[in-house]
């Protein structure tokens, strides 16, 4: 009986101990989860103009032209040398944008065409 009890006690042992180790079946981490904002383009604004976001975190702009002229929405880096990704939006219609930020920080946001940003169409991405 001794023998008997002690084979079990080994094998769930080890059992146990493969179970906790993952077997190598583990999965790999998952991504956040992705969000979505809501964006309205309008002379010359964007509604809302602060944005946030979590670093590795997609995010989706659906931004719609309620204005009278063509727009674009542009994400740049935080001194705003670099587009990191831009979308046009006619007069009337919506654009989707996906972006995934890779660092914490604030990213610029605005309108480029000509006139657009200096006449106030200008947002901010914060990023944690």
């Amino acid at each position: 009986m001794k023998f008997s009890r002690l084979s079990l006690l080994v094998v769930v042992s080890l059992a146990v101990a493969l179970a906790a180790c993952g077997g190598g079946g583990g999965s790999a981490p998952q991504p956040a989860a992705g969000k979505t904002v809501n964006v309205d383009a309008t002379e010359f604004a964007f509604n809302p103009t602060t944005f946030s976001g979590t670093v590795g975190q997609k995010i989706t702009f659906k931004i719609n032209n309620k204005g009278t002229v063509d727009h674009n929405f542009v994400i740049l880096n935080a001194d705003g040398s670099q587009e990191l990704a831009k979308t046009e939006v006619k007069v009337g219609a919506s654009a989707t944008l996906d972006f995934t930020p890779t660092a914490a920080g604030e990213y610029q946001v605005d309108c480029n065409l000509p006139g657009h940003k200096e006449a106030g169409m200008v947002g901010k991405l914060i990023v944690k």
